[in-house]
């Protein structure tokens, strides 16, 4: 099955048997922003000239996550970093992940289940797995690019830098020794593989996007 790189993002984020993503909504937004431009990157719809994203393609793709990022961007009055992007996105990924979740029930990828608490006043949504071979497919790649050296596509290597960037690495490696591994790989793989300067950017504004959530949200809970 052909998937976007935002879906597998997705898929790898979620516990699949109690269907409950695995990470903070803050840092899942911000990285699933993330996967999302890469995604535009990757299909030659954005480049950075003088550190700014401006679309270099508008044409739709009938992909209702691809395209109304299109139009997110097409809307802008100038030209904005990616940082600026990431943020903006970021802060509309809820919905944004709404749609992915129901593309990917519909696929028969995941399941939609719904939970009842507090005599049915709280109803709260779950994804389990219902096709856990499409899922594991995904998983055992970057094991193996990670582990076992396999060369890696472009994709493998934006999904580790993903996965990295909110603290997703150590649910796919959760032996320590393999932990350690992988986080030494993933440095390897980004510094080795040729990436355009618009992916290569996008991942740095990432990073430094999700740091500065990262650390709002332990302020913020530590204040209150």
């Amino acid at each position: 099955m052909n998937l976007h790189l935002f879906e597998k993002f997705i898929l790898i984020s979620l516990d699949q048997k109690k269907g409950k993503f695995l990470i903070d909504s803050f840092s899942l937004n911000y990285a699933l922003a993330g996967a999302i431009l890469l995604e535009l990157s990757e299909l030659n719809k954005i480049s950075i000239k003088k550190k700014k994203i401006f679309l270099t393609d508008k044409k739709y793709t009938r992909n209702n996550i691809i395209d109304a990022n299109i139009r997110l961007i097409n809307k802008s009055k100038k030209d904005r970093t990616p940082k600026y992007w990431v943020y903006k996105i970021g802060n509309r990924s809820s919905g944004f992940k709404k749609i992915i979740l129901n593309d990917l029930c519909s696929m028969k990828i995941l399941k939609m289940q719904i939970r009842s608490f507090l005599w049915g006043i709280i109803k709260i949504k779950r994804y389990p797995a219902m096709n856990t071979n499409e899922i594991s497919q995904i998983k055992d790649k970057i094991r193996q690019v990670v582990l076992k050296k396999d060369k890696p596509d472009l994709e493998v290597v934006l999904l580790l830098s993903l996965m990295e960037s909110c603290k997703l690495t150590r649910f796919l490696f959760i032996d320590k020794k393999e932990y350690r591994e992988a986080k030494k790989r993933i440095k390897e793989l980004v510094k080795d593989i040729e990436i355009g300067e618009a992916v290569s950017q996008t991942l740095k504004e990432i990073q430094a996007a999700l740091v500065v959530a990262t650390t709002s949200t332990f302020v913020s809970t530590s204040s209150s």
